[in-house]
């Protein structure tokens, strides 16, 4: 995991991270994985127990739904946006090549 994470590092100082994907994030993902490590390297002493205060257990499981907002639901959204943007644009070209007015079917051909 420290690879990925140092490679995901490399990646967005040489400004060729996958988008949406910044240093911050990368640096709260790496958070995430120290935490992780505490628990899966436990100390030599096996009799200590490393606690995970529910708040700590909240902050993780908000890094994971904010990453999943950023990284697939707004970016869907900005996709769809632009795509409804562009049918508008590729729309009234097409009624301007056929000769017709742009605002045919708004009810904004007459009212200029």
């Amino acid at each position: 995991m420290i690879d990925e994470i140092k490679e995901l590092k490399r990646m967005a100082n040489e400004d060729r991270a996958p988008k949406g994907v910044s240093i911050d994030a990368i640096e709260a993902i790496d958070a995430v994985r120290q935490i992780g490590n505490i628990g899966a390297h436990m100390e030599a002493d096996i009799n200590i127990i490393v606690e995970v205060d529910p708040k700590e257990a909240e902050e993780l499981i908000g890094l994971i739904e904010l990453l999943f907002e950023e990284w697939y639901v707004a970016r869907a959204a900005r996709e769809q946006r632009f795509a409804r943007l562009k049918g508008i644009a590729d729309e009234k070209a097409a009624l301007k090549a056929a000769g017709k007015s742009p605002n045919e079917g708004l009810g904004l051909a007459d009212k200029r």
